[in-house]
C-alpha cells in the first residue's frame, strides 16, 4: 500500500489530523523561539586556583571591571559554598568579541585565577 493511499484512510484520518496539528504547532514553536523568542543568556564565570586568597579574588574584580557589554555581576549576599568558590561573574549577553577578549585577557593575566568558564542559558 502506498504511503499517500495510506494516509488518506478513512479509518486513519482522526490520526494523520491530530499529528498535522501537532506538526504545525511545532513549527510555529521554532519560528517564535528562533525569530522573536528572548535572547540566550551568555554568563562568563572565573575559576580560581584553591589556594586563592579572599583579597586576591578581590583584586581581580577591582582590576577588571565592566568592559562595554561585558557587565561584571554583583557580588552575591549569601553564603553558600559555590559563591565563596566562583564569587566573579560577567553577563556576555550583549558583548562583542572584542569586549569578550579584554575581559578575559585582563582576567587570565591576574594572579590565582586558573581560568574562565562559560555557560549559555536559554537555549
Amino acid at each position: 500500500m502506498s504511503t499517500r493511499r495510506y494516509l488518506l484512510d478513512r479509518r486513519r484520518r482522526p490520526a494523520v489530523v491530530l499529528g498535522l496539528l501537532a506538526l504545525v504547532g511545532i513549527v510555529a514553536f521554532g519560528v517564535y523561539a528562533v525569530v522573536d523568542g528572548p535572547p540566550p543568556t551568555v554568563e562568563a564565570v572565573v575559576v580560581f586556583k584553591a589556594e586563592t586568597t579572599d583579597a586576591q579574588k578581590e583584586a581581580v574584580r577591582a582590576a577588571c571591571p565592566t568592559v562595554g557589554g561585558a557587565v561584571q555581576e554583583p557580588r552575591d549576599d549569601n553564603d553558600l559554598a559555590s559563591t565563596r568558590a566562583y564569587p566573579l561573574r560577567y553577563n556576555l549577553t550583549a558583548a562583542s568579541s572584542s569586549d569578550r577578549a579584554k575581559i578575559f585577557e585582563c582576567v587570565n593575566a591576574q594572579a590565582g585565577v586558573t581560568g574562565i568558564t562559560m555557560e549559555t542559558a536559554g537555549q
